[in-house]
C-alpha cells in the first residue's frame, strides 16, 4: 500500500546495526525482490521548520541506509528536495506543508514532468495537448520472431526471456538448440508473486522435453496456463550444460533476456541465502547481462505479442514497468512516423520527446563500466513536422532520454508528425512519450 508522501522507492541492503563496532562484515549485500518506499517526510527536519535534508543525511534506519546512501538514490532525493524547496519558496510554504495530499501530488507530478520516475504514479497534466489528439503510427511492432542470428549460448546457467504478455492464454513458443548428448530440457513459465516485481518466484507451468544429439533442433513449448492480467512473464530455459540455446542480435525496447547467475560485485551466489530468522527473503537472482554478451534468445511466438501500439504514449509512464509503455515501430518500417491530429488547430510552444536509453538494464554504478558509448535503443535522429510538412525541429546524434523542443515563435496547427530513424537495422525505432504544451504552460 502506498504511504502518504511517498516520492519514489528504493531497494534495501542492510548494514550491521552497531556500525563500525560490529563484528559482522561491514558490507552485507542483501537484496529485496522488489522495491521499498522512501517517504518525503524523511527529507526535512522535524524540529527546524525550514530545513530540508538530502543525500546521505536523510532520516533513515541502518537498514534503509544500505540503499538510500548510493549515488543514484541520492541524486533522485536531491532532485526531489530541490524542486520541493522551489515550490515552498514560490508558495510561501514550509517543508512539512508539502506532505498535505494535494500538495504532494503537485510535487510528484512536477518531478515526473522533469523526468524523474515514481513507481505506481503516472504523469497526468491538464495542459498536455496530446491526450486530446488522435495518434496514428506508420506501423507497430507485433513481435512474433527474434531471428536466429547470434552465437549459441551453452546453458551453464538458466536463461529466460522476459516478455510483456496480455491477459489470457500464454502464446506458444519455439526455440532452437544444439544438443551434445541425449538429455532432457526443462522449460518453466514463471511470473512474479507481486505485480511490478521482476523476480520469477511463481511457477505457473513447466515442461520437460527429451532431446537427442544434434545441431539446430527446434523445441516447441506449449503451456496450458493463463494470465489474469497483463504483465511481464518469464519463459525460463533451465540449466543444462549439454544444451546450447540459439540467440538473437535483435534488440527491442521492453523485451529482455535474463539469466540466473551470480553478479560477483554484489553477491556470492546466484541464490540469496540469508541467515535463519533474519527476516530477509531467499530467492534466485535473475539478472540481465551487459552487452555484447547480453543477447536475446532466438524465439518464435504464436500468436504475436501486440504490446507496442501508439496509445502506449498516453500512459504517463516513461519506461517499461508492468508493460513496455512505448510505441515501437515494425522492424521493416523504412520511415517510422507518428502523426498527432487534433479536431481543431492548437498553438504549441513546447514539445517533449522521451527516448529509450536502455531503461531495461540497471546501470549499477558508473564505476562498473560497460563497452558502449551509445545505448542501442536510443533514437539518434528525429524530425518534427507541421501539417504542411515544414520541419519545426530536427535532432542529430541524440543520446539523451528527454528532448525538450521550444518553438519560438509558437506554431498553430492541427497536426504534427514525428519522424524517427531506427537506431540500427536490428533495433526498431521506439518512443516512450510525446507531450505538447501551449506557450504559457508552467514547468512546475
Amino acid at each position: 500500500m502506498r504511504r502518504r508522501g511517498e516520492l519514489w522507492r528504493v531497494g534495501r541492503r542492510p548494514a550491521p546495526g552497531d556500525g563500525v563496532y560490529s563484528n559482522e562484515d561491514g558490507c552485507q549485500q542483501w537484496h529485496t525482490k522488489g522495491i521499498d518506499p522512501a517517504p518525503y517526510r524523511c527529507m526535512y527536519s522535524r524540529n527546524i521548520n525550514n530545513l530540508f535534508l538530502a543525500g546521505r543525511i536523510i532520516s533513515a534506519s541502518h537498514v534503509a541506509f544500505g540503499s538510500s546512501r548510493v549515488m543514484a538514490t541520492c541524486a533522485h532525493g536531491g532532485q526531489a528536495v530541490g524542486l520541493a524547496a522551489a515550490i515552498c519558496r514560490r508558495d510561501q510554504l514550509k517543508p512539512r506543508d508539502l506532505g498535505e495530499p494535494q500538495r504532494m501530488r503537485q510535487l510528484q507530478q512536477a518531478l515526473l514532468r522533469a523526468g524523474q520516475y515514481i513507481p505506481g504514479i503516472a504523469l497526468r497534466e491538464p495542459d498536455d495537448l496530446v491526450p486530446s489528439a488522435e495518434i496514428l503510427a506508420s506501423s507497430r511492432l507485433r513481435l512474433d520472431l527474434l531471428p536466429d542470428d547470434g552465437p549459441p549460448e551453452r546453458l551453464d546457467d538458466s536463461w529466460a526471456m522476459l516478455l510483456p504478455l496480455r491477459a489470457g492464454p500464454i502464446p506458444g513458443l519455439k526455440l532452437r538448440v544444439d544438443v551434445e548428448r541425449p538429455t532432457s530440457l526443462r522449460i518453466e513459465f514463471r511470473t512474479s508473486s507481486r505485480l511490478g516485481n521482476f523476480t520469477p518466484d511463481r511457477t505457473l507451468a513447466r515442461q520437460t522435453i527429451g532431446l537427442l544429439p544434434g545441431a539446430d533442433q527446434p523445441v516447441t513449448v506449449e503451456f496450458s496456463a493463463e494470465l489474469d492480467q497483463p504483465q511481464y512473464a518469464f519463459v525460463c530455459v533451465m540449466r543444462n550444460p549439454d544444451v546450447s540455446v540459439h540467440t538473437s542480435e535483435t534488440r527491442v525496447t521492453g523485451v529482455l533476456a535474463v539469466t540466473n547467475r551470480c553478479n560477483g560485485a554484489v553477491a556470492t551466489s546466484s541464490v540469496q541465502m540469508p541467515p535463519p530468522d533474519s527476516g530477509i527473503e531467499s530467492f534466485e537472482y535473475w539478472i540481465p547481462m551487459r552487452r555484447p554478451g547480453g543477447r536475446n534468445l532466438a524465439i518464435e511466438l504464436e500468436p504475436s505479442l501486440d504490446a507496442f501500439g501508439p496509445n502506449s504514449l498516453r500512459s504517463g509512464v516513461d519506461r517499461p514497468t508492468t508493460r513496455p509503455n512505448a510505441w515501437v515501430a515494425a522492424m521493416d518500417d523504412p520511415s517510422p512516423t507518428l502523426t498527432l491530429r487534433w479536431p481543431e488547430p492548437q498553438t504549441i510552444g513546447r514539445i517533449e520527446l522521451v527516448f529509450d536509453t536502455d531503461y531495461d538494464h540497471p546501470m549499477e554504478s558508473v564505476l562498473m563500466g560497460h563497452p558502449e558509448r551509445v545505448m542501442p535503443f536510443c533514437v539518434r535522429h528525429y524530425r518534427v513536422l507541421d501539417a504542411a510538412g515544414n520541419v519545426l525541429a530536427e535532432g542529430h546524434d541524440n543520446h539523451q532520454s528527454r528532448q525538450v523542443i521550444v518553438l519560438d515563435p509558437a506554431v498553430t496547427t492541427d497536426m504534427l508528425q514525428i519522424a524517427l530513424t531506427a537506431p540500427a537495422p536490428n533495433v526498431p525505432a521506439a518512443l516512450m512519450a510525446v507531450r505538447c504544451y501551449a506557450p504559457t504552460s508552467r514547468s512546475c
